[in-house]
């Protein structure tokens, strides 16, 4: 079987017997809490749980403590502009400063043309992060966007084209379609070749207008589409729902040869234990990419 990574960002407080997120990886947000969408299963509410990036010299100190801590990576964030982006490029010449000493992780937000995926390049982003989404009815509906899907599919096109490792994400019980929908979104993401999949699940949030959540019975369908037709890295990702009724997920996670599990819960790690190679890491689990091929 495949090595089963468990990654421990610093995204949230997260501690077990075997790992921690004390010295995990930390996220920011280059706009503060500000973003031009109120989608409604977020309504800005994750970007108050970032470190806050929205001015240079934020941005300088927050690099400077983390790689004082010896942190080899960062996960960089933020609301996006009326064109769809994350505005990561404003940043250009400081992160050209400090992409030597860390693996810069990107959400890039929906990327409208090849410019803008060169600019994040040029700012020294490996990994790309970005949602794919099924249906221009959720996108329209649910994310408040006015993009469609195929916008989505180019966004990852240009930004491989710009020489980025693509890691989409899918958010199961996001489509307005139910799970058919969610479903959808992976077999969009065979024209894109992403370098990773990652599946996570709606989580609801308090303010927030989305109240769904996916069964365990449902992240457990798309983890096993998504193996089953992608031979690139599948990762279990940090955001979904929790207790005992998802423990289920993880451990089918385990079993089904899945990569890797972020925040897994404590009682999989033994229950994991005997069956394959288990590695830790305080990584963004989008870092599975280099951690597969063994690239630092």
């Amino acid at each position: 079987m495949r090595k089963l990574y468990l990654y421990a960002p610093a995204l949230k407080k997260y501690e077990t017997d075997y790992i921690t997120s004390e010295k995990g990886w930390k996220m920011v947000s280059v706009t503060g809490n500000s973003c031009a969408f109120n989608c409604d299963h977020c309504n800005k509410r994750i970007l108050e749980t970032m470190e806050d990036g929205s001015t240079k010299d934020n941005m300088k100190n927050i690099i400077e403590k983390v790689i004082s801590e010896g942190h080899k990576g960062l996960v960089i964030s933020g609301g996006s502009t009326i064109r769809g982006e994350v505005p990561i490029w404003r940043y250009e010449d400081l992160l050209n400063k400090y992409k030597s000493k860390l693996t810069l992780i990107a959400h890039t937000g929906v990327v409208r043309n090849e410019e803008i995926a060169k600019k994040f390049a040029d700012a020294g982003v490996k990994i790309a992060l970005l949602d794919m989404v099924g249906d221009d009815e959720t996108i329209k509906g649910v994310l408040k966007q006015p993009f469609t899907v195929e916008d989505y599919l180019n966004s990852f096109k240009y930004l491989k084209k710009a020489g980025l490792k693509i890691a989409p994400h899918v958010i199961v019980g996001l489509s307005k379609k139910g799970i058919e929908g969610d479903l959808h979104a992976l077999d969009l993401l065979k024209e894109v070749n992403p370098d990773t999949v990652i599946i996570v699940g709606l989580m609801p949030l308090v303010g927030t207008r989305n109240t769904r959540q996916p069964t365990p019975q449902e992240l457990i369908m798309a983890l096993k589409k998504a193996r089953e037709e992608f031979s690139v890295p599948v990762m279990l990702g940090c955001a979904r729902p929790r207790g005992s009724p998802y423990l289920e997920v993880d451990k089918f996670a385990v079993d089904y040869d899945i990569d890797g599990i972020a925040f897994p819960e404590e009682e999989v790690i033994p229950y994991a234990q005997g069956k394959r190679e288990i590695i830790f890491s305080n990584a963004c689990c989008g870092n599975v990419i280099f951690d597969v091929l063994g690239v630092f």
